[in-house]
């Protein structure tokens, strides 16, 4: 069995950046395996370079600011080529793919960003409905992607690709 990490960063209390939070959530409560370790935030922080290093697989989740409003996007990850931070609070997943390498000596067999872009970050205790609308498909992508099997109309780009 994989050991799979789920890191989903997010503010639940600034509307469409809680979407990672939510898709965490639905996710532990619907399809969870015991292999699969979960974890919240609202920032991605160097602590978790420990985690990531002791997982075969590891799933980032995040809002987009940039992606229109509901677009998933999906790609695969590599390790920043040197491990670099502006501030020692939050980190890139490439980032910390790269710090695990570096003080653990490991990293994940396979890493994946999933975002979701958002249509407002105002203080907001719910979802705008383009994400809403989009979580279906954000979770048919991570069951997909942790269970290693490929879903009808879902396609796992390859690192070269630019979407």
């Amino acid at each position: 069995m994989n050991h799979a990490l789920v890191l989903a960063c997010g503010n639940p209390l600034r509307g469409d950046d809680g979407v990672a939070v939510v898709l965490a959530r639905y996710f532990r409560a619907e399809f969870c395996e015991p292999e699969t370790e979960i974890r919240s935030a609202q920032q991605w922080t160097p602590d978790l370079a420990e985690h990531i290093s002791q997982s075969d697989i590891v799933l980032f989740l995040d809002a987009s600011a940039t992606l229109a409003p509901g677009k998933v996007q999906f790609k695969r990850l590599e390790p920043a080529r040197e491990f670099f931070s502006s501030t020692s609070h939050t980190m890139s997943p490439e980032a910390l793919l790269a710090l695990a390498a570096q003080l653990y000596s490991r990293r994940p067999e396979r890493a994946f960003l999933l975002t979701i872009g958002g249509e407002s970050f105002d203080h907001a205790d719910h979802l705008s409905e383009p994400v809403r609308s989009a979580i279906p498909v954000a979770m048919d992508m991570i069951k997909a992607t942790l269970s290693g099997v490929s879903l009808p109309g879902i396609s796992f780009p390859s690192p070269n690709d630019p979407t």
